[in-house]
C-alpha cells in the first residue's frame, strides 16, 4: 500500500546524535531515543531490545507504545518471535501484518495486540549482534527501501551505546586478582612482529608491571576524597585531549581516535558512580579507583570478543593514569635512549614516547591489531611481542638486537649479530639517503619520457608524506578507511570538515582523486548492516552497494563538492564499475547533488568523474565507457584477482597471484589503447605500479600515470630513470606474447637487470 514517508533522515540523525552526546546514563539515553523516534515520525511504537549472548536472550530495554512496566521483563530466545528473526538473519525484517507471520509470538502484557506492521533492524558492532531496533504501526503498511535504510542508519548510531550498556553489566559482577612470576634467562628469542624495522640498543626496563593496592580506609571525609576524584578526572581528561592533539600532529586524527575510548570511560557516569560508592562507604579515592578498575578488568578477561577485550587495555590505561595523578601511579615514561622493555605498554605510554630516543619496543602483550601496535607502527618504532617469561629474563642495560620484520630478539648478541644488524641499519640509511636524491626530481625514463607519479593514501597521516617522498598529488584517496574508523555513518557536515582538512595539506593545483565508499562484506564496519556472503569479493560491494544506498552516497558526494571549493583539482572516482548503466546512474547522482547544492545558493565546482576498472567485463567494453567519463583508473590488485581467479590473501593460492601474468597485461594494454584513442587520462593504482618490474612494463604498455604507497615513490623514480622508453616498449611487447608471469619477470631481469637496493 502507498503511504507517506516514515522518516525524515537529516532531522532524525541529528537528534539521535544530540541525545547520545548529551546523555551519560545509557538506559535513559535509549528511552529518550525511542520516544524521539516515535514522536517525530508516523510510527505508533518504537522499541529497543538488547541481546544477552551467553543466555541467548533478547530483553526489552526501552519502548514507546508498549507497556512501560514490561521493560526488562519481556524476554525471548533468538529463535522466538519476529524480533528473534531479525537477530537470526542479521538483517532487516519488515512485515505488514505481523500477527499472520509464522514467527509471530504474542506478549499480551505489552499491549501490542493493536499493532499490525513491524520493521526491525539488528544492532551490530564489530560483527557481533547486541540487540534489535523495532518500529510498529497500527495500520498495516509496507516499508520502503529508503525507510529501511534510515532505520538501519539510526541502528548503527545506537549499536555502540547498546553494546556499552551490556558490557558495563558484565563488568559489574566479579573481582579477582592475579600475579605472574618471572624468571631469569638470556637467549635468542622468537616472537611476533608488531611493528617492522630493526633496532639495537640497551634495554630500558619500565618497572610498572603491578601496582600495590592503596590503603582502603580513609582518614578524611568522603567530601575531601570526592573532591580529589573530580580533580583527577579533570586532569586526566585534559591530558587525554593533549594526547589527541599530539598524536594528530604526528600521524593524523584517525590514529588519535584511539584516545576517544579513554574519554568515553572518563565521562561514563556508571564508572564514576561505582568509584563514588566506594568512597561514600569510607574508602580512599585511590583504593576506590583501584578496586573499580580491578572489578572491570576481571570481567574483561572473561569476554571472548578480542575487540571488547582490547577495551580492557584502554580502561587499565585510564585507571593507571588516574592513580598516577593521585600519586599512586607507576613509573613515568623514561627519557633514556634504547630498547624500551615493558610487560605491557598502554596507548598512553606509547603516545608519550619520544620516537627519537626509543629505538625499539619489546613487550609481552598487545598483538598486531592492538592499539599499542597501531601507534608503534604509526610512529615508525620497531616492536616485537614475546612471552612474559622470556621478557622477564631481560634486565636494565642488557644489550638488545631487535628485528621487527620477523619478530626476532637477541639478548646479549654476539659481535657477529651486532655487526649484521648494524649492516642492515646502515643499508637502510644509505639507501634512504640515496633515494632522497629523487624526491624533487620528476619521474621520467632515461631518455626523458615523463611519467606522472601520485600517492595512494588512506589516512590523514599519509597525506603528510606526499612532499617528503616526491608525490605529484593523490591518485587514490580511500575514503572507506574514514568510514571504517567510525561507529556510525558520518553526517555530511562531518565529512566536509574531514575532506577539507585533508585538502588543506595538498597544494591547490595538485590532483586529488577521492574514491567513493568502497566497501563489501569483507571490508565493512558493523553499523553498515552487511549480511554474511559466501564470496564477498563477488558480492554486494563498492558501486553496487552505493547505488542501493543513494542517501549515503549523496551525503559523501555533497561533502566532497563543498570541500572542493577550496581546491582546484578534486576528482571523483567510482570503484568496481561493471556496466555502463551503473556508471551512468552514478553520474546522474553526482549531477543531482550539484544541482541541489546550487539550489541552496552554494557555488560549487564541476568535478571530473571517473571509473575504476577492476572487473574484466568492464575492461572488455572499455570503448563504450570512454566517451562518458572524464578520466579512468585501473585497480590492478582486484583486476588481477578476478582475471586469475586467485585470492591473494589465501595462503593456498597466493603464490599464483601475479599482476605480470600476460592475461592481465593484455587487458591493461586494451585499456591503455582505448584511453589514448579517446583522449582520456588513465592511471594505474595498485601494487603493480610500485613493483620495480611492473612499473617498467606499464610504461611500455602506454601507462603514463602511476599511483602507489608514498614510501615506494623514490624506488620507482630510480627504476624508471634507468631504462629508455624504447626498452620498456620492447619488454612490454615481448611480455604480451609470453605464457606466465614468471617468464615475464625473468625476461625483464635478463634485459635490464634486477632493481638496485643500494647505490653503486
Amino acid at each position: 500500500m502507498t503511504t507517506p514517508a516514515l522518516l525524515a533522515p537529516a532531522d532524525l540523525f541529528a537528534e539521535v546524535s544530540h541525545i547520545i552526546t548529551s546523555s551519560h546514563n545509557a538506559d535513559e539515553t535509549l528511552s529518550r531515543i525511542v520516544h524521539m523516534i516515535a514522536e517525530q515520525t508516523q510510527v505508533d511504537g518504537c522499541s529497543i531490545y538488547s541481546y544477552l549472548s551467553k543466555e541467548d536472550l533478547l530483553v526489552l530495554k526501552a519502548t514507546h507504545g508498549l507497556n512501560q512496566e514490561t521493560v526488562g521483563q519481556v524476554r525471548m530466545h533468538s529463535s522466538e518471535g519476529l524480533v528473534g528473526l531479525v537477530l537470526e538473519q542479521m538483517q532487516p525484517v519488515h512485515v505488514a501484518q505481523m500477527q499472520s507471520h509464522p514467527r509471530f509470538k504474542s506478549f499480551p502484557q505489552t499491549n501490542e495486540d493493536s499493532l499490525s506492521s513491524l520493521l526491525g533492524v539488528p544492532l551490530i558492532e564489530h560483527r557481533q549482534p547486541f540487540g534489535v531496533l523495532v518500529v510498529h504501526t497500527i495500520e498495516p503498511r509496507d516499508f520502503s527501501e529508503d525507510e529501511i535504510l534510515v532505520l538501519t542508519t539510526i541502528a548503527s548510531q545506537i549499536s555502540s551505546l547498546v553494546s556499552k550498556t551490556l558490557l558495563i553489566q558484565q563488568l559489574d559482577k566479579t573481582a579477582v586478582h592475579t600475579n605472574v612470576p618471572v624468571q631469569r634467562g638470556s637467549q635468542r628469542i622468537s616472537g611476533n612482529s608488531v611493528a617492522s624495522g630493526v633496532a639495537t640498543g640497551r634495554a630500558v626496563v619500565m618497572q610498572h608491571t603491578t601496582l600495590e593496592k592503596p590503603t582502603r580506609l580513609s582518614e578524611r571525609t568522603p567530601g575531601d576524597e570526592l573532591a580529589d576524584l573530580q580533580a583527577a578526572l579533570d586532569h586526566v581528561t585534559e591530558d587525554t585531549l593533549k594526547l589527541v592533539d599530539k598524536i594528530s600532529g604526528y600521524v593524523g586524527p584517525d590514529e588519535a581516535a584511539i584516545f576517544h575510548v579513554h574519554l568515553m570511560f572518563l565521562e561514563d557516569h556508571t564508572f564514576q558512580e561505582k568509584i563514588q560508592q566506594h568512597i561514600e562507604e569510607g574508602a580512599t579515592v585511590a583504593w576506590a579507583i583501584y578496586e573499580t578498575i580491578e572489578e572491570y578488568l576481571t570481567a574483561f578477561e572473561e569476554i571472548d570478543d578480542p575487540y571488547l577485550r582490547e577495551k580492557g587495555t584502554d580502561l587499565k590505561d585510564v585507571g593507571y593514569r588516574l592513580l598516577n595523578d593521585l600519586g599512586h601511579g607507576r613509573s613515568a615514561i623514561t627519557e633514556k635512549e634504547g630498547i624500551l622493555v615493558a610487560r605491557q605498554l598502554l596507548p598512553g605510554d606509547i603516545a608519550r614516547l619520544n620516537p627519537d630516543g626509543i629505538q625499539g619496543i619489546l613487550t609481552s602483550s598487545g598483538g598486531v591489531v592492538s592499539h599499542t601496535a597501531i601507534l608503534a607502527r604509526s610512529l615508525l618504532v620497531p616492536a616485537v611481542c614475546i612471552s612474559e617469561g622470556e621478557l622477564a629474563t631481560i634486565h636494565e642495560g642488557d644489550e638488545i638486537a631487535l628485528d621487527g620484520d620477523v619478530g626476532l630478539v637477541v639478548v646479549h648478541p654476539s659481535d657477529e649479530v651486532v655487526g649484521e644488524f648494524s649492516r642492515r641499519l646502515e643499508q637502510e640509511r644509505l639507501y634512504r639517503k640515496h633515494l632522497e636524491g629523487y624526491r624533487e626530481l620528476p619521474c621520467q625514463t632515461q631518455d626523458g619520457e615523463r611519467i606522472g607519479i601520485f600517492a595512494n593514501v588512506a589516512m590523514e597521516g599519509d597525506i603528510l608524506q606526499l612532499e617528503h617522498y616526491g608525490a605529484e598529488g593523490v591518485g587514490l584517496y580511500r575514503t572507506e578507511i574514514y568510514f571504517l574508523s567510525l561507529d556510525r555513518y558520518p553526517q555530511m557536515g562531518e565529512q566536509e570538515k574531514t575532506y577539507s582538512r585533508i585538502l588543506s595539506h595538498v597544494p591547490k593545483e595538485q590532483r586529488m582523486i577521492f574514491r567513493t565508499l568502497d566497501i563489501g562484506a569483507d571490508k565493512a564496519a558493523p553499523y553498515m548492516g552487511f549480511q554474511q556472503e559466501e564470496n564477498p569479493f563477488l558480492g554486494l560491494r563498492a558501486l553496487r552497494r552505493q547505488l542501493r544506498q543513494p542517501e549515503v552516497l549523496k551525503k559523501q558526494i555533497k561533502a566532497l563538492f563543498l570541500a572542493a571549493r577550496t581546491h582546484d583539482n578534486v576528482q571523483l572516482l567510482f570503484p568496481m564499475v561493471m556496466e555502463l548503466d551503473e556508471f551512468r546512474k552514478a553520474k546522474k547522482l553526482v549531477e543531482k547533488c550539484r544541482n541541489e547544492l546550487e539550489l541552496q545558493g552554494l557555488d560549487v565546482p564541476k568535478l571530473p568523474v571517473g571509473a575504476m576498472f577492476e572487473v574484466p567485463a568492464a575492461v572488455m567494453l572499455c570503448d563504450h565507457f570512454m566517451p562518458e567519463l572524464d578520466f579512468c583508473s585501473i585497480g590492478s590488485n582486484d583486476l588481477t584477482q578476478y582475471v586469475l581467479a586467485v585470492d591473494r590473501n589465501n595462503p593456498q593460492t597466493s603464490n599464483l597471484y601475479d599482476p605480470l601474468h600476460p592475461s592481465v597485461l593484455q587487458l591493461i594494454q586494451r585499456l591503455a589503447d582505448s584511453a589514448k584513442r579517446h583522449g582520456k587520462p588513465l592511471e594505474l593504482c595498485g601494487e603493480m605500479a610500485s613493483d620495480p618490474d611492473g612499473c617498467v612494463v606499464l610504461v611500455g604498455l602506454g601507462i603514463r600515470l602511476l599511483s602507489m604507497n608514498p614510501p615506494l615513490i623514490p624506488v620507482v623514480k630510480e627504476r624508471l630513470s634507468q631504462v629508455t622508453l624504447e626498452q620498456a616498449q620492447k619488454i612490454a611487447k615481448r611480455a604480451l606474447e609470453m605464457h606466465s608471469a614468471g617468464e615475464v619477470r625473468r625476461h625483464i631481469r635478463r634485459t635490464i637487470g634486477t632493481a638496485r637496493k643500494l647505490p653503486a
